[in-house]
């Protein structure tokens, strides 16, 4: 899914930029957001913590093979209040934050990504969708479980546009109104040309039958396909 793809690329980029130089024992933890960590980051009050929260997304289907969305995300620095007395640290990281959400991929970027989908070894294609950053501001939680007092936070809110292509492909499932399980049996080749002519090869198809119906799944499906209540069948 590009939700995750998306925060997996970013993440990536937020550590490179902020841990490459740093000691093991002083690398920022970077994460998903998470209210259990505020209880566990009252025994490690010396490192600061970096949080990735998405706001509610809306999809909108913008055409027959992709769902596209404009996604409201936030990144949050956190800091014990015995970190820094004035916690002037969260600009800087603020700062480098921000070269992470904003900063394009390079084209030596694309380039590797490229390449390493050619090899075969990634299926994930780089996002390249420009980001903007909408706010920032010191947050608080006084409504939350925890003392508000315990902890400084710096929330960064950014927006980006997402464009969801798999779906589709992924998911696609043709009927058998334009032909017979004879058909494929006898006439696979003429069947082939038929489909051909409104834009799909039998090939890329395995036959599934489904309350008495022949159905053509695509055969790039990697996840498991749940067929009614009777079979599951892997691709």
């Amino acid at each position: 899914m590009i939700l995750e793809q998306y925060y997996i690329q970013k993440k990536k980029k937020i550590d490179e930029i902020i841990n490459s130089e740093r000691p093991i024992q002083e690398k920022i933890e970077i994460g998903l957001y998470n209210d259990k960590v505020f209880k566990r980051l009252g025994d490690d009050k010396k490192k600061p913590l970096i949080m990735f929260k998405y706001d509610n997304v809306e999809w909108n289907t913008s055409s027959e093979k992709e769902y596209k969305a404009n996604v409201d995300f936030c990144m949050y620095i956190v800091l014990h209040n015995s970190f820094e007395e004035d916690h002037i640290e969260s600009f800087a990281l603020a700062n480098q934050i921000d070269r992470a959400i904003l900063l394009h991929p390079t084209r030596t970027d694309i380039k590797r990504n490229k390449e390493a989908i050619e090899q075969g070894a990634s299926e994930v294609e780089l996002i390249t969708n420009s980001a903007i950053k909408t706010s920032e501001g010191q947050y608080t939680v006084a409504d939350e479980y925890w003392e508000k007092n315990d902890f400084y936070i710096w929330k960064i809110a950014y927006r980006t546009t997402l464009i969801e292509r798999e779906y589709k492909k992924r998911y696609t499932m043709i009927s058998n109104n334009f032909f017979t399980q004879y058909d494929l049996d006898t006439n696979r080749e003429e069947l082939s040309e038929k489909l051909r002519a409104i834009g799909f090869d039998l090939n890329d198809y395995d036959v599934v039958e489904q309350d008495g119906k022949q159905l053509l799944v695509i055969k790039n499906v990697e996840e498991r396909i749940n067929v009614g209540s009777k079979k599951t069948i892997e691709l």
